[in-house]
């Protein structure tokens, strides 16, 4: 799977969520927008964070939770709706496909069937080859030595590619001692990567933004 994938989650239980999510995390083609603890308002999440897959642990209030399967089915149709749960009877899991869930996983969730899930997930979206729609591509840009323009170009690269509404970019000065993308964009940071670095663990794509 070639794709990195935005998923926000659902569970009522505190526990049960949080072993989710750290699984999730551990995941390099996961990112993991948001986490949400009421079904009533995971509509919503999905809406502001337009995230790729909304994950329902449905087991703490199933009759909610296959509605709201439904109703990201009318309200979000682009975002896959994976399901977790304990049940492993027939009528559940059929009115949640019914609903448009296109994975139903079993309790206690063991990695690889996440891992296979989002495989074929990303099969649905992008497709089987590497250059899908959804992907992100990296640029390196290097200087055999200061002075000879790494920096203005790629501040002029960056800022070129960001006048396409399709694209969304982000420059990174790995320069740690010298670095003055900052100068060349004429803007005073209010934040740097050292700010990401002490706010790893409750990172996410809101806070990253």
């Amino acid at each position: 799977m070639s794709k990195v994938l935005r998923l926000a989650l659902v569970d009522p239980d505190d526990t049960s969520r949080e072993t989710i999510k750290n699984m999730l995390l551990g995941m390099d083609t996961i990112w993991l927008e948001a986490e949400c603890s009421r079904y009533e308002f995971f509509a919503d999440v999905i809406d502001q964070t337009n995230s790729d897959i909304g994950v329902i642990v449905m087991d703490k209030e199933i009759d909610k939770a296959l509605r709201l399967v439904e109703e990201l089915g009318r309200k979000s149709p682009e975002c896959s709706v994976l399901i977790v749960s304990t049940t492993s009877e027939g009528d559940t899991i059929l009115r949640a496909m019914r609903g448009g869930a296109v994975e139903f996983l079993t309790q206690p969730v063991q990695i690889q069937d996440v891992v296979n899930a989002l495989h074929r997930v990303s099969e649905q979206k992008y497709g089987r080859g590497q250059n899908g729609a959804g992907g992100c591509t990296s640029i390196a840009v290097a200087g055999a030595m200061g002075g000879v323009g790494t920096t203005s170009t790629a501040v002029n690269l960056g800022c070129a590619l960001a006048e396409d509404p399709n694209n969304s970019v982000v420059l990174i000065d790995l320069d740690m001692s010298l670095g003055d993308a900052d100068v060349f964009l004429d803007t005073i940071p209010e934040y740097t990567l050292v700010d990401v670095v002490q706010n790893i663990s409750p990172l996410d794509f809101a806070l990253l933004k």
